[in-house]
């Protein structure tokens, strides 16, 4: 009988980097479900729509361009984040301001050229700027609300993305660009938060 370590050998490194991958996204996403339904966190609905439809199609790119274990963290983003967009309904920011709409709106149209677009850098660049629009109404919300957010689960859904880079089987622009800003997008986010929750420590 093969033993454990002869059953982990077996493993290439993509397909261990992949597992580790997944195990941080449950915890990463784990964690912030919890968080929502113990209504410390409030997210905001229009920026997570529009995430899990870039996920799921950015899902399908990584999937067709051939990256392996490095597509799993990606394709449970997309189970996770529609349960968050589900929960949002009934526990998400309930203040939906017109600027909130604008991007939501403007992320929405985005997404149609972002399709057609046969140039791939292009497209991953049209893709970043659609996240980083639709991170706007979250942003807004934290400048007011900066301890409505689980920034444990940005911080690990990070580690997700970074575990995920190194499960590639192929490095493209497709498979690796967009989990790239997706990682810097987050860090100034958590950063961001911080500032905000210090600054209202202190002046309270």
């Amino acid at each position: 009988m093969a033993s454990q370590t002869d059953l982990i050998m077996s493993f290439s490194n993509t397909e261990i980097f992949g597992v580790l991958s997944l195990l941080v996204g449950f915890y990463a996403s784990g964690t912030y479900i919890v968080s929502i339904l113990r209504h410390r966190t409030k997210p905001h609905l229009f920026s997570w729509a529009v995430w899990g439809l870039l996920t799921l199609i950015g899902f399908l790119a990584q999937i067709y361009d051939g990256a392996g274990p490095g597509a799993w963290a990606m394709g449970l983003s997309v189970i996770t984040i529609l349960i968050i967009v589900l929960l949002s309904f009934w526990y998400g920011e309930k203040n939906f301001t017109r600027s909130d709409k604008i991007a939501f709106a403007s992320a929405l149209i985005a997404i149609v050229p972002w399709l057609m677009t046969e140039d791939p850098f292009g497209s991953v660049l049209l893709i970043s700027l659609i996240d980083i629009v639709a991170f706007y109404p979250t942003f807004r919300k934290s400048w007011h609300k900066p301890y409505e957010e689980h920034l444990t689960g940005y911080n690990m859904a990070n580690l997700k993305f970074i575990l995920a880079l190194f499960a590639m089987n192929t490095y493209t622009v497709n498979t690796t660009f967009y989990m790239a800003v997706c990682v810097a997008a987050n860090l100034v986010f958590v950063a961001f938060c911080l500032i905000r929750r210090w600054q209202i420590g202190k002046n309270s």
